[in-house]
């Protein structure tokens, strides 16, 4: 597997980059629940998102540096061969494919939960790029495993939606759900878990987008 090699420097350079990007193709940016990102906590932080677009790792990536977090993503081995520099931004690989190479990357991401401070892993559970309103949502078991081997930690459900409404170019939405802290104990059940990150984000891009079709943006911050 690829490992992630965090620069600050290229991180540095590339926000600047990744800043400008988003508001020369979107028109605006807007977030709900960045506080539940923003708490002052010890405890790691499990995001799990939709994945719609090739946007939401970059979305997500400013959303990060927006709540000063540790962020570090899992990504196809196959995409990151050709987008290597985002190693340097803490990406590192996974084949899902084979279940020994899904099982080191599984045994690295709790590493990284557990030793980096303030550490944030975002995982597209899906595995694929996939319509937001395709339903039943399915995950793989990665994320439920990564919990286990991670031990106590909070996890947070993360929606995020491409919106034009009204304007040349379109907008940015994205929700994050309220935090669930679980510890895994002699009981832990990955499947079971897997299904309830299925329930929990099905019901976060549900709302987000019930809060688009109703011009509900009250809880929404801008970025820009």
């Amino acid at each position: 597997m690829l490992e992630a090699k965090k620069s600050r420097i290229f991180d540095k350079i590339f926000a600047l980059y990744n800043r400008n990007l988003l508001r020369r193709r979107f028109h605006s940016f807007r977030v709900s629940g960045l506080n539940f990102l923003e708490e002052k906590t010890e405890l790691p932080l499990l995001i799990y998102a939709n994945h719609s677009s090739w946007w939401d790792g970059l979305i997500f990536f400013e959303i990060s540096r927006r709540a000063g977090l540790n962020s570090f993503v899992m990504m196809e081995e196959k995409h990151l061969r050709k987008l290597f520099l985002f190693r340097r931004l803490g990406a590192f690989s996974v084949v899902r494919e084979k279940p020994r190479e899904a099982a080191r990357s599984v045994d690295y991401a709790a590493k990284i939960l557990r030793e980096e401070r303030r550490a944030a892993l975002l995982i597209f559970p899906q595995g694929e790029i996939l319509p937001n309103d395709a339903r039943p949502m399915t995950f793989y078991n990665g994320a439920a495993r990564t919990v286990e081997k991670a031990g106590e930690l909070r996890a947070v459900a993360c929606a995020m939606r491409y919106e034009f409404l009204g304007e040349f170019k379109p907008e940015i939405f994205v929700r994050i759900g309220e935090p669930e802290i679980i510890k895994p104990d002699e009981n832990f059940d990955a499947k079971k878990l897997t299904k309830n990150f299925e329930k929990r984000l099905t019901e976060t891009l549900d709302a987000l987008k019930n809060d688009i079709s109703k011009s509900r943006f009250d809880e929404f911050e801008g970025v820009f």
